[in-house]
């Protein structure tokens, strides 16, 4: 997997985020927050997670290995009062991941490269391993979140990566 591959999975990945997030803007506040017993509860609380995770990941890249503790103080229901203010704080987060993106190179991308794990425990895998992750990660989660909208008897956004290759192929 080459930068061209990471570039396209994040495109990817960000593309089915915004239609889940777009769903998620249609529910209403008790939809959005319901438990419905599904990983991180709720749907709001799983696209925290969602969030939160890249985050983690993208300040691993940068050098930085967050502690458990500040990791997800960042990305709570304190600090993410709303999907308005979760969607702001992602969208910035992207806009540092893109940057970060459009200056690495390839050697960069296929060495390895060392990060503490939450608990303190020292890590390290490849670069691209990593990206990988979390492109993974969040396909995980996005499913969950889709299928929540779902058992709430409302029709989900079409988040395959399927979906997406067909738009970029012959755009509407």
């Amino acid at each position: 997997m080459d930068l061209t591959d990471i570039t396209q999975l994040f495109k990817y990945s960000e593309w089915a985020n915004s239609l889940a997030m777009d769903a998620a803007g249609k529910l209403s506040d008790d939809k959005l927050r319901r438990d419905v017993g599904i990983s991180h509860k709720s749907i709001f609380e799983t696209l925290m997670h969602m969030a939160g995770a890249e985050w983690i990941w993208l300040e691993r890249w940068n050098g930085r290995s967050p502690a458990k503790d500040e990791a997800w103080s960042q990305w709570t229901p304190q600090s993410c009062i709303d999907l308005a203010v979760l969607t702001d704080k992602w969208s910035g987060l992207m806009d540092r991941r893109w940057k970060y993106l459009s200056e690495l190179d390839e050697a960069t991308l296929s060495s390895e490269l060392p990060f503490k794990l939450l608990s303190g425990d020292p890590s390290s895998m490849r670069l691209v391993d990593q990206m990988q992750h979390v492109a993974n990660h969040a396909t995980l989660h996005r499913g969950q979140v889709v299928g929540m909208i779902r058992q709430l008897g409302i029709d989900p956004p079409a988040t395959d990566l399927l979906f997406y290759l067909r738009r970029e192929i012959s755009p509407r």
